[in-house]
């Protein structure tokens, strides 16, 4: 990641080797960025259901068949209802298109689907939940993320560290230029990152006829962009 560091007014001070009292225009700028990486203890699944059907009644219909099975089996489990969510409900009419063929494209059915979103809290039941849910008729995985329940503590590590990254460049940069650290002028925050997985380090152990998943590590970061006033040495 680059790391963009900017020094203002020092030419100021190289021009004149006398600094006036109260001078304010000697400062130094820099950027910090910190990380921290947590074990995830949560998992959002994105799980859909389609289905074709002649008539688009009953495409619907097999599609809602399938997504009452899922949430059964999902409560079953001991996933409660606040963390199952339906996203989407789509139709759409079937078309074959002969190439041979100069008349138009003749109808042949309709394509139902869901989207069913789940949040799992407790993670040695995920893969348990995958295979289940798949067996009951889930046909498509769109996503699997994991996250923290409470992201805070994480996301103050990282600034923290971003802060202590900072100090310490600005530190470096002004024993280079023969000045001192001054009082910090302001602390601007920068943007986070989103949790990333880092594949390998956690696996979760699950019953041999479950699907094996990988939890990893997250890492969350932070930046901060710090002034501080240079003084003589």
């Amino acid at each position: 990641m680059r790391k963009t560091i900017a020094i203002l007014g020092l030419m100021m001070a190289v021009a004149s080797p006398v600094w006036a009292d109260g001078d304010a225009d000697a400062r130094l700028t820099v950027t910090g960025h910190g990380i921290a990486e947590v074990e995830p203890d949560m998992a959002r699944i994105s799980l859909g259901v389609i289905k074709e059907a002649v008539e688009a009644g009953d495409a619907l219909d097999e599609v809602a068949n399938v997504a009452q099975a899922v949430f059964a089996r999902l409560s079953e489990v001991g996933i409660e209802a606040r963390d199952m969510q339906s996203s989407q409900v789509n139709l759409s009419p079937k078309y074959d298109y002969n190439r041979n063929s100069d008349g138009p494209a003749k109808l042949t059915g309709f394509v139902a689907n869901t989207m069913v979103s789940v949040r799992v809290r407790d993670l040695t039941k995920l893969g348990q939940i995958m295979s289940a849910v798949t067996a009951d008729g889930a046909n498509q995985l769109n996503g699997l993320q994991f996250d923290l329940q409470d992201r805070r503590p994480t996301e103050d590590a990282a600034r923290t560290n971003a802060v202590k990254d900072a100090m310490a460049r600005a530190k470096v940069l002004a024993d280079a230029a023969g000045v001192a650290l001054g009082s910090v002028v302001s602390i601007h925050e920068g943007g986070g990152r989103l949790p990333t997985p880092v594949y390998g380090r956690m696996a979760m152990e699950a019953a041999q006829s479950d699907m094996p998943i990988a939890a990893g590590e997250l890492e969350i970061g932070s930046s901060v962009t710090m002034v501080f006033e240079l003084e003589e040495k």
